[in-house]
């Protein structure tokens, strides 16, 4: 089995921390490709010092291009990671047999839809969840983020469906996309020590003027669920689903 890491470049700092993380765990990808929208931040001297590829575009493909990276490479899973998370050393290793062992998308963290109540009970309609840290269990969701790990046959599904927007939602289109494309679940993934964690900062880079929660409209967000369901037939999880 082959594997491929994209990491994202845009705004952030924090690439070398993810390179040393990446190339320091307990399992190293066939491929690292740094996907680097536009040329806000140099880093010729990280590629002298890292054996990466780097793929980089003057015309910002957002938040989707770096998904389409992937379908160039001869791999069979996946990892693509947001920019503000740092892997334990466990990391890939934890997220890439659970894909398998489920034939799941993986995910750092874990998003119920927006047109139900959470199956789970919890008062945090959208993440009932930690976003971070010990969770001893994998668990089904609608969509996932932070961290993306799936095989890569899963992308056509993704790519046979327009978005409804190149704006935002990438998580939900892909997850969405595959569930009703190829019956192709998702679950955040169980990280049962520190070094499994896709986040061992727990959220420490994530809050700063980069975020994209704080440009992001929410209502856009609400609009591809009801977009995939209205049109695709897309069943969010219920409570029975989760029993």
């Amino acid at each position: 089995m082959k594997s491929l890491v994209v990491l994202t470049q845009y705004k952030r700092q924090h690439l070398e921390k993810q390179l040393e993380s990446i190339y320091s765990q307990t399992y190293i990808p066939n491929y690292v490709v740094v996907f680097q929208n536009e040329s806000h931040v140099d880093i010729s001297e990280l590629k002298q010092k890292y054996n990466f590829i780097h793929i980089h575009s003057d015309y910002n493909t957002k938040y989707f291009g770096r998904f389409t990276a992937c379908i160039n490479f001869p791999v069979d899973v996946c990892i693509v990671m947001d920019d503000d998370i740092i892997p334990g050393k466990n990391c890939l290793k934890n997220y890439i047999m659970e894909c398998i062992r489920l034939n799941g998308i993986m995910g750092g963290n874990g998003r119920c839809a927006y047109t139900t109540a959470n199956p789970y009970g919890s008062n945090n309609r959208l993440a009932p969840f930690p976003e971070h840290g010990i969770r001893q269990e994998t668990k089904l969701v609608d969509y996932i983020g932070h961290l993306w790990c799936f095989k890569k046959e899963w992308l056509y599904y993704c790519f046979s469906i327009k978005p409804y927007t190149f704006e935002t939602s990438e998580d939900a289109h892909f997850c969405y996309s595959c569930k009703v494309k190829g019956n192709i679940k998702s679950y955040v993934c169980k990280q049962e020590i520190e070094e499994d964690d896709c986040d061992i900062t727990h959220g420490g880079l994530a809050c700063d003027k980069f975020s994209s929660y704080l440009t992001t409209s929410q209502n856009l967000r609400k609009q591809v669920e009801t977009y995939f369901i209205d049109n695709y037939g897309l069943e969010i999880i219920q409570k029975k689903d989760v029993e």
